[in-house]
């Protein structure tokens, strides 16, 4: 344990109680985004299916405790929470596997101007740590080329618009045949679907996706 954790104990992202960035309550929390009981009467909300994308999978419900921990996570400058989010989703992450294999991970990267807001990207902090738990390597590929409105504020269609032309492949990269994309909120997948059409253009015959939660 870091000294300053000793000194000063973190608190729970999820609640505030003191003692750890995700305490065992809030993490026992987290609802399916694919419920079993839910399977076969409704849509699969946990489950997405694209044009360029042709599979994605989402963890958890955006609600709740990990809604705010997320929160912190991406504004918050709490980026340690991606170590036990990651370890909290590896059944879901699981899944994708038996589907698509062991594929390098792809995280969706952020605007140059929000990275140096924020420190970090969450997307490609979520993929080293999936990496680490399950050895797939990861490849920086995409690189956004503009800014874009937040997503959250738009619907569908605007979203699309929103971020046509918004991604491009990092300069002298060469995409691998297949990859997965990791991201930590999926809404309406238009952020995984302009990635992974970004990719396919430029060789990539197989684009999957994984999120930490859908906001459904």
């Amino acid at each position: 344990m870091a000294l300053i954790d000793v000194l000063l104990p973190p608190s729970c992202a999820g609640c505030g109680r003191y003692g750890s960035p995700l305490c065992d309550a809030c993490r026992a929390s987290f609802r399916s985004a694919s419920p079993a009981a839910d399977r076969f009467w409704v849509g699969d909300a946990g489950v997405v299916v694209g044009d360029a994308l042709i599979l994605a999978i989402a963890a958890f419900r955006y609600e709740g405790p990990l809604r705010r921990a997320l929160q912190r996570l991406k504004y918050g400058g709490a980026g340690r929470l991606t170590k036990p989010l990651a370890k909290q989703a590896l059944p879901a992450f699981d899944g994708l596997i038996a589907v698509t294999g062991k594929l390098p991970l792809v995280p969706v990267p952020v605007h140059p101007a929000r990275l140096r807001e924020r420190g970090y990207n969450q997307a490609a902090l979520l993929a080293k740590q999936l990496s680490a738990l399950r050895g797939q390597p990861v490849r920086e590929l995409l690189v956004r080329s503009r800014a874009t409105t937040k997503q959250h504020r738009l619907d569908r269609a605007a979203r699309r618009r929103n971020l046509r032309c918004a991604f491009v492949l990092c300069r002298a990269a060469r995409p691998p045949p297949r990859v997965v994309l990791v991201d930590d909120i999926l809404t309406t997948s238009a952020t995984l679907e302009a990635c992974a059409a970004t990719l396919r253009a430029a060789g990539c015959e197989e684009v999957y996706g994984f999120a930490l939660a859908r906001e459904v």
